[in-house]
């Protein structure tokens, strides 16, 4: 499909959740976009200007509720009462739904309605492309009879596993590999209208925060998770179809782009003073740790990692804390086969690992397989469970399905991954697979087309 000229290109307007693993993948598109020569303009929480402005787009913040940065600036005793901060599982993802994402809706879609009003006014007649990421509702309301500008397409980008309902599997936070046979249907069935009633509290808060931007709540209400896929005009899943479970029943506007999008960079790295010693000159298996950017938990992986591996010749960790002056605690002894560094992206140390830990976070498993590593997953909380399932499904790693493994688990599924070639090999499969895809073109693509179709329906 061709791409439109620098004249006939749309107005990109992006508003993304301000949490790292949502908008950092937001914020590479809007870098390409902006390359190609689309206009974009970005809605977020207003620690995240800074950013935006460098790569050369525009601006517009949240404001009250919504307007936060990576979760640090909220009160956590007050978004997450005392015995609510190690939830788990749906209960997470529901306490998660509501406090974070619903919640946001009305700034978020306040915080649009400015822009388009500000976008409008300065490109008259000029197209603009609505684009969200998945948990995010804010382009809702006005697609639901809230008064205001309409966009003239939107866009969701999907940075999760898929959560749309399906005949052919479990629902959405059971952790439950597919099942498309009659008698996996008919359990899915019955599973997924049990789901419905357990979020109900979630739907509560959605409906509530769409009534009170002026949004009218249609007969027959749908399902939150399903609406992220069914009302805006495309859906494009950020991944290959190897790694999502199939769906006889997903609709047509679901696309899928083969990967994240990445900044490229221009310059090598600096490489730290061990680089070449352990990297370069490799000698041993390198195992690399990293719980993201949100999880801070040392006990989860990286303590029981270093444990496990403690003495072992045969290898070389490195660890990864996950964020600029991030430290263990004083108290916890480094081992010799052992590297800590605050941060370290991960592109620049996956093409050299051997297997990768990781508490399961959808970006994390991206990132990996598109340098061909492969992986051990631990994590229960948020999306990852679900990340975690399809890591395991599509044989690309081992699923501890828990947050806190023991010494032992460990050490004995990071040895199975390094020891059985499997895991590389499949690995190394998707990741030939993903190199033959183009997800920023996917996107463009798919941003041109809804371009045309408005023109199609003026025309007529």
């Amino acid at each position: 499909m061709a791409t439109a000229s620098a004249t006939t290109k749309p107005v990109v307007l992006i508003c993304s959740t301000p949490i790292s693993g949502h908008i950092i993948p937001m914020l590479a598109i809007a870098k390409q976009l902006v390359a190609s020569g689309y206009e974009v303009c970005f809605v977020s929480g207003s620690g995240y200007r800074r950013q935006v402005e460098a790569l050369g787009a525009s601006f517009v913040s949240v404001k009250g509720y919504g307007d936060f940065y990576d979760l640090t600036s909220w009160d956590l005793d007050q978004a997450w009462p005392e015995g609510e901060r190690r939830l788990e599982g749906p209960e997470c993802f529901i306490h998660d739904l509501i406090h974070i994402f619903c919640r946001s809706l009305p700034s978020q879609h306040e915080a649009l309605q400015k822009a388009m009003r500000m976008l409008k006014d300065k490109h008259p007649g000029k197209p603009v492309i609505l684009m969200t990421e998945t948990l995010n509702f804010g382009g809702f309301p006005t697609l639901l009879g809230a008064p205001g500008i309409r966009p003239d397409g939107y866009v969701n980008i999907g940075l999760n596993p898929v959560l749309l309902t399906s005949v052919d599997h479990p629902p959405f936070g059971s952790g439950l590999p597919p099942d498309s046979s009659p008698e996996g249907r008919r359990k899915n069935k019955v599973a997924n209208e049990a789901q419905r009633k357990n979020f109900a509290p979630a739907q509560d808060e959605y409906a509530k925060a769409l009534t009170s931007v002026g949004a009218k709540r249609p007969d027959g209400f749908e399902f939150l998770l399903d609406a992220l896929y069914t009302l805006p005009d495309r859906f494009v899943q950020m991944c290959t179809p190897s790694v999502e479970y199939p769906r006889s029943d997903a609709p047509k506007t679901i696309r899928f782009a083969g990967g994240y999008p990445t900044s490229r960079q221009l310059k090598e790295p600096v490489r730290p003073s061990w680089w070449k010693k352990a990297i370069v000159n490799k000698t041993k298996k390198i195992i690399f740790v990293c719980q993201g950017t949100v999880a801070m938990d040392f006990d989860q992986l990286v303590i029981p990692t270093m444990a496990a591996f403690k003495g072992r010749t045969d290898v070389f960790i490195v660890i990864a804390l996950g964020r600029k002056d991030e430290s263990l605690p004083s108290d916890i002894e480094v081992p010799e086969n052992c590297i800590v560094e605050e941060y370290i992206p991960y592109d620049h140390m996956l093409p050299y690992c051997d297997v990768f830990v990781t508490t399961g976070g959808y970006g994390s498993i991206q990132r990996a397989l598109i340098h061909g590593t492969p992986l051990v997953m631990a994590g229960t909380t948020e999306a990852k469970p679900e990340a975690a399932a399809r890591g395991g499904w599509a044989g690309v790693g081992l699923n501890l399905r828990t947050s806190y493994p023991s010494v032992p688990q460990i050490r004995e599924a990071i040895d199975d991954v390094l020891q059985d070639q499997k895991y590389k090999q499949k690995a190394l499969k998707i990741q030939a697979e993903m190199l033959t895809q183009n997800p920023i073109g996917v996107v463009m693509e798919t941003i041109d087309e809804l371009v045309g179709d408005q023109r199609m329906v003026k025309a007529t």
